[in-house]
């Protein structure tokens, strides 16, 4: 809700400089009660408890950075059925971000149609140095981040 508030003007204004999955979950917050949202913030709550209990065990947690490898950019599509409403891959990234702890994504190869592959590194609040040593350390002992997709 805060980024539909935020991009209102753009929104409103120039709604095609915004990428569709965007434009789709900023207009969706424009629109929803207060009770949903209250009710995400307490799910939201509940996730970092989650995620902060589980890194109080690890020093890191490593995922893929989205659900799917990367794929080639294409025109807005023409929603017509429910299931074509979100055409960009699910981003594993949004669980770190929801529970408010940082994480570094760092490349770690390609796909077998040339397109990058992310890692994902997260670790505790206020302890960012560990995520960045890791992903240095992984940076010096492979050579993916010296690599481009051929475009």
């Amino acid at each position: 809700m805060e980024a539909s508030v935020t991009y209102r003007e753009l929104l409103r204004d120039r709604p095609k400089d915004i990428a569709h999955d965007n434009r789709i979950g900023y207009l969706v917050g424009s629109i929803m009660p207060a009770l949903y949202y209250y009710k995400a913030l307490q799910l939201r709550s509940l996730l970092r408890d989650q995620v902060l209990e589980t890194l109080g065990r690890v020093d890191l947690l490593l995922s893929p950075t989205t659900g799917v490898a990367a794929q080639l950019l294409e025109p807005d599509p023409i929603i017509d059925a429910k299931g074509k409403g979100n055409h960009i891959p699910w981003l594993l990234a949004t669980t770190f971000s929801l529970a408010n702890v940082p994480a570094l994504s760092v490349p770690c190869g390609f796909t077998v149609t040339g397109l990058p592959i992310g890692l994902q590194i997260a670790g505790r609040p206020f302890d960012e140095s560990t995520e960045f040593r890791a992903g240095h350390a992984y940076e010096q002992n492979t050579d993916w981040h010296t690599r481009h997709p051929n475009i």
